[in-house]
């Protein structure tokens, strides 16, 4: 079992941040940062915590491929599972695993796996218990479990915390970050044109032809895609807006609106307004993640 450090948040912060110190500790619930930033380490998320989340959110450990993390007790109430008074934040206990690019992902997840079962033995529970945020809230999280990140499903974390072995994990690991390492070259400019949709189409395995069609012309998706967009007439560009719907989390329509903006925009971290009064900077973010694979 990799060491626990505690880095325990003082009351005064914990009191914003917690529902009190009343957890049931009926589950264990598991989520993934979506940082991939370097730096953005257990560390990182841990200091984070120590000063006073200022997304008003919490969660008692962080893991990374080095370590693990206490920032709250285990009868904390967190704030992690964005379901108000549910039984997520108020009888789950919540793991943060690190995605940052510098890190050993799987390293991470043998190391969250370690510290999920000490929790389940720690507290009388079976595997079944194991849950993900998305079990609490309708949020893609964790999302590289979800997506089977390097060939690693959840059901694979599942079995790596009952102590088994996953199916040839280094061939699937070769497999999967092959298909997925194919980086973009696209120019930072902020415009969504073709090469940009092709680019995600490519990441996200739909069809691959430059074309976003069924979008309505508006106000929202002039301002996102310019004049540089080719709409198409047909509904195969429709794909890859669904995918992209999937992956961050948004209502699956296939047509580009507010909700789908913002919910963009949170996930790659940049400007969150739903009015796209910046969308240079959104679409920047996505260009850079395209061209390093790790969007």
């Amino acid at each position: 079992m990799v060491n626990i450090k505690k880095w325990i948040v003082p009351d005064d912060v914990a009191a914003k941040v917690t529902y009190g110190n009343n957890n049931g500790k009926k589950t264990v619930t598991v989520h993934q940062t979506g940082n991939t930033n370097k730096g953005a380490d257990a560390v990182a998320h841990a200091k984070i915590q120590l000063k006073g989340n200022p997304r008003d959110a919490s969660w008692h450990y962080q893991v990374d491929d080095t370590q693990v993390i206490q920032s709250f007790e285990d009868d904390a109430q967190c704030w992690h599972a964005t379901d108000g008074r549910g039984p997520g934040n108020l009888d789950s206990i919540a793991v943060e695993l690190c995605i940052n690019s510098d890190g050993d992902y799987q390293k991470t997840l043998e190391n969250g796996a370690q510290l999920v079962k000490h929790l389940l033995d720690k507290h009388n529970l079976s595997i079944s218990d194991v849950k993900q945020h998305h079990d609490w809230y309708p949020k893609n999280c964790p999302a590289q479990l979800r997506a089977e990140k390097d060939g690693i499903s959840w059901d694979d974390f599942l079995r790596m915390v009952e102590g088994k072995s996953i199916e040839a994990p280094d061939t699937k690991v070769k497999a999967v970050s092959t298909k997925k390492s194919k980086k973009a070259n696209l120019k930072i400019d902020g415009k969504w044109g073709n090469a940009t949709t092709r680019a995600l189409q490519e990441y996200l395995d739909t069809v691959v032809d430059g074309i976003i069609s069924d979008q309505l012309r508006n106000a929202i998706t002039e301002a996102f895609y310019g004049s540089t967009i080719d709409f198409g007439n047909g509904r195969k560009g429709s794909l890859v807006i669904k995918a992209l719907q999937s992956k961050i989390g948004a209502k699956v329509d296939g047509l580009l609106g507010p909700n789908t903006i913002g919910k963009l925009q949170k996930y790659l971290g940049t400007v969150y307004d739903k009015k796209l009064s910046r969308p240079s900077l959104v679409v920047k973010e996505l260009q850079r993640r395209l061209n390093a694979g790790t969007f």
